[in-house]
């Protein structure tokens, strides 16, 4: 039988949905806010108190209304619903949650820095083509499921973006150009992805199930003219049965394939593959106070450990004595160097190889590195690697985080040769859950 009752939340969860304490267990439902009350109607499953409807009685003064009509099917901006001030009030308390027994009395935690336009921030954005009920429709997979959530307008990617996509729907349906079916392995269009520039130059990856792609010179023609700004247009070719959007096989069909981005005075190649951070504004504020935090002097060595495609290396190269980036794509380090030319860099070199290997190789030649800046991937670094580190023993390492549980596990490594000297969360992703954050680390004072 269903059990109904009152009842609110108790904390927020890694993802920041609320939490609640029922009978037999805990269960955690998105877009609640704290202080908010519900009705809910439960049953017992295997042992589990499951919810099966909820409605909200009393309802949060920091409750919005979102912009999105598909809000709560998506679930790609979980915090549309709350007020923005609140979001960051929100992100600041896990920072705070997370490193409080990590920090001491000297350590500067920093609010969380964020943004005047919390919308329209992705400079890459990738909607999913299907064909259902007779009609082609195009947007994301709705949360936990593999059924494609139609939508037009984008509240999170960047207005030429949106834009593009509209059009690209439109062509679609006026040159019959098929869907691909992902059961029968028939159809053409399977996904389209769109990269921008800092200039509104767009890169647009045309991703299909085979190489056939009958109309594709007319296609390109007509999507350019509506277009200007695209620059380039790559057919890439994924006949796979998995999650991943791009194929191997790729060929550019309009331009040069790449665009040129501009980011803190310095220019950067974006290919279809390259690595490279989807929200303009707030990546130039945090770099900047990467490069603050490290405080590099011209006669430091500066290690760019996991670099991708160079940016944050090729950032510190004009305070540096030298700089070395390591990373383990070689696409990315083909594109780092290029950047790098680009930019006429002299005193940089990048390396395609294993940081740890790479690292405790440096170490057993002696070499002396002065500063660390390491921006892992979200499920955080290796022990591997941060032993590696310790053995440099460089005087500052400042940690680039997309993930802030990984990093505070990832910092527990460091903490008996380092100090937490400055926090500095940053929100990369409005909307979300999403909390990027900066940690410099200093050498402990040797114990008299």
């Amino acid at each position: 039988m269903p059990l109904y009752k009152e009842i609110s939340p108790i904390c927020y969860d890694e993802e920041l949905r609320a939490v609640f304490k029922l009978s037999k267990n805990r269960v955690s439902i998105p877009s609640i806010i704290m202080g908010e009350k519900l009705n809910i109607e439960t049953s017992i499953n295997n042992g589990n108190e499951r919810v099966n409807n909820y409605k909200i009685i009393v309802s949060s003064p920091l409750r919005i209304k979102p912009k999105c009509e598909v809000f709560t099917k998506c679930g790609g901006c979980a915090l549309q619903h709350l007020v923005y001030q609140q979001q960051l009030l929100l992100k600041d308390e896990v920072i705070k949650k997370l490193f409080s027994n990590m920090i001491n009395a000297n350590t500067k935690v920093y609010p969380i820095m964020g943004m005047n336009n919390p919308y329209h921030y992705r400079n890459k954005s990738q909607v999913v083509f299907k064909y259902k009920n007779g009609k082609n429709i195009s947007g994301f997979y709705e949360e936990g499921t593999h059924e494609v959530i139609n939508f037009d307008n984008c509240y999170l990617q960047n207005e030429l973006s949106n834009k593009i996509f509209k059009t690209i729907k439109e062509l679609i349906i006026k040159m019959h150009i098929s869907i691909y079916d992902e059961d029968k392995k028939t159809g053409i269009i399977r996904h389209i992805l769109i990269k921008t520039a800092k200039n509104s130059e767009a890169l647009v990856v045309i991703i299909t199930g085979s190489s056939f792609f009958p109309g594709k010179n007319n296609f390109v023609k007509a999507l350019t003219s509506r277009h200007p700004e695209i620059k380039s247009i790559i057919h890439n070719i994924n006949g796979r049965s998995s999650s991943a959007v791009l194929g191997n096989e790729e060929e550019v069909i309009y331009g040069k394939g790449y665009i040129i981005d501009d980011l803190l005075g310095y220019k950067f190649k974006i290919t279809s593959k390259s690595f490279y951070q989807i929200n303009h504004l707030q990546t130039e504020v945090m770099y900047q106070k990467v490069i603050d935090f490290a405080k590099i002097s011209s006669q430091d060595v500066v290690l760019d450990a996991y670099c991708g495609v160079g940016t944050i290396g090729i950032l510190a190269s004009k305070y540096a004595k030298k700089v070395i980036g390591v990373e383990l794509v070689n696409d990315a380090v083909d594109n780092a160097r290029y950047n790098a030319q680009l930019n006429k860099i002299k005193n940089i070199s990048f390396f395609c190889q294993d940081a740890s290997n790479f690292i405790i190789n440096m170490a057993r030649r002696k070499e002396k590195i002065d500063v660390v800046i390491m921006d892992p991937p979200r499920s955080g670094s290796t022990n591997e690697f941060l032993q590696s580190v310790l053995l440099l023993h460089p005087s500052r390492i400042v940690y680039v985080s997309c993930n802030p549980y990984t990093l505070v596990n990832d910092l527990k490594v460091l903490l008996n040769d380092y100090q937490i000297e400055i926090v500095q969360p940053v929100d990369m992703f409005p909307e979300t859950y999403h909390i990027e954050t900066i940690t410099l680390l200093g050498l402990k004072e040797p114990k008299k």
